[in-house]
Parts: C-alpha cells; sequence; structure tokens
C-alpha cells in the first residue's frame, strides 16, 4: 500500500519559463511582496529551487522523497516532515531518498543528525537512499554515513534490518 502527499517548502514561489540563449530550463522564482527587491546568490539572478518533499507510506516504512536544496531557507520544512514521520511510525523505518536532492548545507546535516536522534528516541530509524555522488560525499567527509545508513536505492533501505550496528548511534 502507498500513499503519497506533496509539499513545497516557498508556496509562494511560482515557476516560470525562461529561454535564453544559455538555458532552456525551468527556473523557480521567489514571489515578493510589492516594494521588495529579490535577493538572488547567483549570477544570473535566478533564485534557488525550492525544496520538494514527497512522502510515501508502505508496508516497511516512509520513503521522503528529497528534490532541490536543504539549506537555511528550507530546513524547517524538511525537520518537521522528517520529524513528523519518525512520530506517526515509531518502530519503523524512516528512509531519506535523495536521488533528486541536489544541495545540503551546514544547517541541513544538523537536521539531518537532530532527526536521527528523534528518530531513535521514538523507535525510528533514519536512512539515506540513493544520494548523488556530491551528497555521499558530504555525508562521507562530515562521518554522518557512520550514523546514518547510506543505501543505494530506497527499495533497499526498506528492506534493511531496523536494529543498529554497534559502530553507529
Amino acid at each position: 500500500m502507498t500513499q503519497s502527499s506533496d509539499r513545497a517548502s516557498a508556496p509562494g514561489n511560482a515557476l516560470s519559463e525562461d529561454h535564453n540563449e544559455y538555458s532552456a530550463r525551468w527556473q523557480v522564482r521567489a514571489t515578493t511582496p510589492p516594494g521588495r527587491a529579490t535577493v538572488s546568490a547567483y549570477p544570473s539572478g535566478a533564485s534557488m529551487p525550492a525544496l520538494q518533499i514527497t512522502t510515501r507510506h508502505h508496508d516497511d516504512g516512509i520513503v521522503i522523497a528529497l528534490a532541490g536544496e536543504i539549506d537555511i531557507a528550507t530546513e524547517d520544512d524538511f525537520r518537521a516532515t522528517v520529524l513528523q514521520a519518525a512520530v506517526d511510525s515509531p518502530n519503523s523505518r524512516v528512509v531519506l531518498d535523495c536521488a533528486q536532492l541536489t544541495f545540503i548545507d551546514s544547517s541541513g546535516l544538523r537536521v539531518l543528525i537532530q532527526c536521527h536522534k528523534a528518530g531513535k528516541e521514538h523507535g525510528s530509524r533514519l536512512f539515506v537512499a540513493a544520494p548523488s555522488e556530491r551528497i555521499a560525499q558530504i555525508l562521507r567527509v562530515t562521518a554522518i554515513d557512520t550514523r546514518i545508513p547510506v543505501h543505494p536505492t530506497a527499495d533497499d533501505a526498506l528492506s534493511a534490518p531496523l536494529e543498529s550496528s554497534s559502530r553507529q548511534s
């Protein structure tokens, strides 16, 4: 049985199709109140894409698919979704499907550790699945992969044992 729900971290964002000689892709543009300027860290002036969060309930646990970026602007939605999954599914797996995650900064890593600890308190087990090489490298360098198991696919994570090994805490 699978149930789904979608959630965007910035509900006021509007999609616009900007086409120029350099890019023909969809861009997420933040809508701003009248009289306020949009600030961008990108030279092109494009805003950072919102974090898209999709939750699917499976018999073996919950899969939270992440698409976009986890940073200071999106960490609250990320935290709320993962903590809710841990509370709603005690003694179960919470799998973060990172196949479409393009970026995570230190605030996102901090939330990841907080959610890991909170999940343990509720008897849930947090897993990371399908990270890109860039995200996997960040997890290795910060040693988060020694605390939170990383699997090549969400299906592999859903079938992984719930009990932790002695080196993961």
